[in-house]
């Protein structure tokens, strides 16, 4: 979509540039030209547009939400095709995604946070009032207009509640949504429910708060695991400050049974509310009249991995306990574990303690010395460091906290350091490297058969992906059809692997090489060399990502078969897009500096002099560049800028005067 002739869809909208590429689409920012107002244009990627799964699925997406009429949901106008695939269109939000004010802030404060929350909770109840699910919540599909507006984007595997149409579309154990976001039943590939968007909003509070989802692994399945058995670390112990109030609210939404989360969005949305106005919580107010008894958390052994795995029983505390120990009978729990490693670790850090208080009595009762020094425990596995502690009259606190690069639960940090005077009953925080719980292989599917596509998107939600192995010519099967498959079927693999696939290249075709990252010219080398032998035509394409000069794409798409010798188009990078220089003639210099750092130019400023009462003191006179003309990010655009001649001093000599005495006599 590059040239001096923009392309029109369906004779109406004009597009302007990519703006966005999402899971299965790229977002352009169009005009309709009917309308004569801005608009985003979705359109799917080309190698999905021959997948009728997927092609009926975006057509849904467009049906659910073009049904939608709220303010905090961005609307949707049209559908269609186009050049072989299919567009949505929809309403334009200038401004940012959360996740990117995340980026930029790191974090939010609680009543910020629940600003937030309040705006998306009304956009989820009304569409769940029109039986529709969103499914995929999270900071990237919450926009922040320019004026503020709070708006909730792509419904793009969101499906009517109770349409059970949707069956020929959904394959058993199937997983959709973002792993980091979705809830335990969409983790373990049950039908959704409105909680489950809930649960979703629970998790962007949580990280709008502390900067960090509570679920992170080395990949989707890992952190789908962590959605169904792990508990969130609780606010109050990453945040001292954070208030009961709000930690209820967000300890509801994250309970790992949906029946114990807000009932309706609209009434998550009322809490935080009355949590904004310092009003009494209704999260609170449940657990405190609450007959039901409450749990507690295990201290600093709930952040371990291997700690931290819910199973069938918990133990409990009597309903006089703390609000704060539990906001939600089921979200942080004690767990008994039948883990030999949990059990014999649990075990030891009780007798640790124990031991520590037989040693703290011991002293106050005056026996022993009670000064001693720290030892060094650093470089040590945490039982022998909890051993050495134990024997100088210490009491270890464990800390467990990742850090790459060291073996399984070695110290790296302790507080207080070696050789600090401590007394007999003191403690010693031991900060080392968990082993990491064990992520188990993944069961290979049947993908022989299959076209590409159709087996990528199979593969993905399982953190598999394909590799075609081979192209080979076979004219009994269809092009793109996968003939062999390694591993087979049932076959395990490792989260992250490949499956390799020999493909159909029916009677003479070859798939488009991968040339991201190539030179313009070895990218075309490689397009035209045997044996694919294309005629490729050169375009240049604007990104802020890929280097001027390099290859960016193909179309058709790489990795797509087709016939050897196909005319295909190479895009390559332009660099970034350039803007237009403003004009800034007469303006007041710093405005003029302003000007230029809005569109990311740089003002080099050169000053002349003019004479007193000039209207050009402290003004442009001129610019280097012609306002209009284009540059690219950060030129150094000059102006020349007048300021007041410096006043020449002059100096009045008083006159010589010379007196003549005349001689005597």
């Amino acid at each position: 979509m590059s040239g001096e002739k923009r392309t029109v869809i369906n004779d109406r909208y004009e597009i302007e540039g990519r703006v966005g590429r999402g899971g299965m689409a790229d977002v352009f920012l169009a005009r309709d030209l009917l309308l004569d107002r801005p608009v985003a244009i979705k359109v799917l990627f080309p190698e999905y547009a021959t997948d009728p799964a997927f092609v009926e699925r975006f057509r849904r997406e467009a049906q659910a939400a073009a049904n939608l009429n709220h303010p905090n949901i961005v609307s949707v106008y049209d559908w269609g095709s186009t050049d072989n695939t299919y567009f949505i269109a929809m309403e334009y939000v200038q401004g940012r995604t959360l996740a990117d004010i995340l980026k930029r802030q790191g974090r939010l404060t609680p009543t910020q946070a629940a600003d937030v929350a309040i705006q998306v909770a009304a956009a989820l109840g009304s569409a769940h009032r029109n039986g529709v699910v969103h499914r995929d919540v999270k900071p990237g599909n919450i926009l922040i207009g320019s004026n503020g507006d709070i708006k909730v984007a792509d419904f793009g595997i969101a499906r009517a509640i109770d349409a059970s149409h949707d069956s020929n579309l959904t394959q058993e154990g199937a997983v959709m949504g973002t792993a980091t976001y979705f809830s335990p039943e969409q983790a373990k590939g049950e039908m959704p429910d409105p909680r489950s968007d809930i649960y979703s909003l629970g998790i962007v509070l949580y990280e709008l708060v502390t900067g960090t989802p509570p679920f992170v692994a080395e990949n989707a399945i890992a952190t789908a695991y962590k959605q169904v058995h792990d508990f969130p670390t609780p606010l109050n112990q990453l945040l001292p400050t954070i208030t009961t109030e709000f930690e209820a609210i967000v300890a509801k939404c994250l309970s790992k049974f949906p029946e114990r989360r807000y009932e309706t969005a609209e009434a998550l949305r009322d809490d935080l509310r009355r949590f904004r106005e310092g009003a009494p919580v209704g999260a609170l107010i449940e657990h405190l009249t609450t007959n039901e008894a409450v749990t507690t958390t295990m201290g600093a052994l709930s952040t371990d991995p291997g700690v931290t795995t819910a199973l069938p029983r918990t133990q409990v505390m009597p309903s006089s306990a703390s609000p704060r120990q539990s906001a939600d009978d089921g979200d942080y729990e004690i767990v008994r574990n039948t883990n030999p490693k949990v059990i014999i670790g649990a075990l030891t850090a009780a007798v640790v303690v124990i031991v520590g208080i037989i040693a703290l009595v011991s002293s106050l009762s005056g026996s022993g010395s009670d000064s001693l020094s720290a030892p060094d425990l650093l470089s040590r596995t945490y039982k022998e460091a909890a051993q050495a502690v134990l024997d100088a009259g210490l009491i270890a606190v464990p800390n467990p906290v990742a850090k790459e690069g060291l073996g399984d639960d070695i110290v790296y940090k302790q507080s207080p350091p070696a050789g600090t005077s401590m007394k007999r009953g003191d403690e010693i925080t031991l900060t080392y490297n968990p082993a990491k719980a064990p992520i188990p292989p993944v069961i290979v599917p049947a993908i022989q058969g299959l076209t590409v596509p159709a087996a990528t998107a199979l593969l993905k939600p399982l953190g598999l992906t394909l590799t075609i192995s081979e192209v080979r010519n076979d004219p009994t099967l269809a092009v793109g059809q996968i003939i062999t498959q390694d591993p087979l079927a049932t076959g395990e693999l490792a989260p992250g692997s490949a499956v390799k696939v020999v493909v159909s290249g029916g009677v003479g075709q070859v798939v488009i090489p991968d040339i991201a990252g190539f030179t313009a010219a070895a990218a075309q080398k490689l397009l035209q060399e045997k044996p694919n032998n294309f005629v490729v035509t050169v375009l240049t394409e604007a990104s802020a990502t890929i280097t001027k000069g390099l290859a960016v794409r193909t179309d058709p798409a790489i990795g797509l078969p087709i016939d050897a010798g196909k005319a295909i188009t190479l895009y390559t990078s332009s660099g970034p897009e350039q803007v237009a220089v403003p004009a800034v003639e007469g303006l007041e210099e710093a405005v003029a500096r302003n000007s230029l750092a809005l569109v990311s130019l740089v003002a080099d400023v050169r000053y002349v002099d003019v004479p007193s009462g000039s209207v050009n003191i402290g003004k442009v006179i001129s610019q280097g560049t012609d306002a209009q003309s284009k540059a690219d990010p950060q030129s150094k655009i000059v102006i020349t800028v007048g300021r007041l001649a410096a006043t020449p001093v002059t100096t009045t000599l008083a006159p010589v005067v010379t007196t003549t005495v005349a001689p005597a006599g």
